[in-house]
């Protein structure tokens, strides 16, 4: 079974522990008034497996979970997802996104392909229509940047610039927020992520009210059992506690042509609930079709259904 070389050991765990540090004590340090720019994650594919994606995943979406797998790409790939977020309501997300690596490196063992240098740049839009015919509107544009001298760990940071719009004047914001992560890859079938979220960020209303986003500390292990099935749990730190447990899973049957997902995450803040998902995805050539259906208890939610669209240049 491959390991993480003796070599590199040392300092990969020295920059872990340090850096969990500090991403453990921004994650815990206090609260922000909450509320805005808080809208799910991109893309079917990771929600099909109930949002586990620090660990594993190598497609455009790295860049919101976690901009450190931006070194597992290869090719580029542009992708387009779209999702009803409340049933019955006019409550609309969608996101375009484009990542690559800049120049791939070389590992030791065949099959084991990175990139040295990524980048991911992702776009997302959030409308809400509100009381009265009114709307409310936000716009993220986050540009992620990953770093791997070796196939076996990456680190990751991405900016993102935040703009919300409104008919109520009060509502009309802009700010930045600033997220790191880490991948390493601890055995040939084990895989650690962290995600350190909004560790620094700044909102600014037209009104003059400033506060900071929610900060959060995601920690995930995906184990891959097998050639074609691989499972993730992550657990997600917020608000003084642990906000979120997922659990998801995925295989990849007909030479990754066809895709099966399904996951649970359990809410642990608030009003307790699970949550199932499922998903399904289709590769044709270099064209890669996703769904994901959410099954949510809280009646405000209940059935989402989330579509995404992909293809590499």
């Amino acid at each position: 079974m491959t390991t993480v070389r003796p070599t590199r050991v040392v300092w990969i765990l020295t920059i872990v522990v340090i850096s969990g540090c500090i991403v453990a004590s921004s994650a815990f340090a206090g609260y922000s008034r909450g509320g805005s720019f808080v809208a799910p994650g991109y893309g079917a594919r990771a929600w099909g497996m109930g949002g586990a994606a620090v660990a594993i995943g190598s497609d455009e979406g790295a860049t919101y979970w976690n901009p450190a797998l931006l070194s597992l790409m290869h090719r580029g790939r542009l992708g387009f997802t779209y999702v009803d977020l409340v049933p019955g309501a006019e409550a609309q997300q969608s996101y375009l996104a484009y990542a690559r690596g800049i120049n791939h490196g070389n590992a030791d063992e065949p099959g084991l392909g990175f990139s040295t240098h990524s980048f991911g740049i992702l776009y997302g839009n959030l409308s809400l229509e509100l009381s009265d015919g009114q709307r409310y509107t936000e716009n993220t544009l986050l540009a992620g940047y990953a770093y791997s001298p070796d196939y076996f760990w990456s680190v990751g940071a991405s900016l993102g610039l935040l703009l919300s719009t409104g008919d109520l004047g009060e509502l009309e914001a802009k700010g930045t927020t600033i997220t790191v992560g880490f991948r390493i890859e601890l055995l040939e079938t084990l895989t650690f992520g962290a995600v350190g979220r909004n560790l620094f960020s700044q909102i600014m209303f037209d009104s003059g009210e400033n506060y900071a986003l929610q900060r959060s500390l995601t920690l995930g292990f995906a184990y891959r059992a097998s050639e074609i099935f691989v499972v993730e749990a992550d657990m997600v730190g917020a608000y003084g506690g642990v906000a979120r447990l997922v659990l998801g899973g995925e295989a990849a049957l007909f030479s990754n042509r066809l895709m099966l997902r399904g996951g649970i995450s359990a809410v642990t803040t608030g009003e307790n609930r699970s949550i199932p998902h499922l998903g399904i995805g289709v590769k044709i050539r270099r064209v890669f079709v996703d769904y994901n259906a959410n099954f949510d208890t809280e009646e405000a939610f209940d059935k989402t259904h989330r579509f995404s669209l992909a293809i590499e240049l």
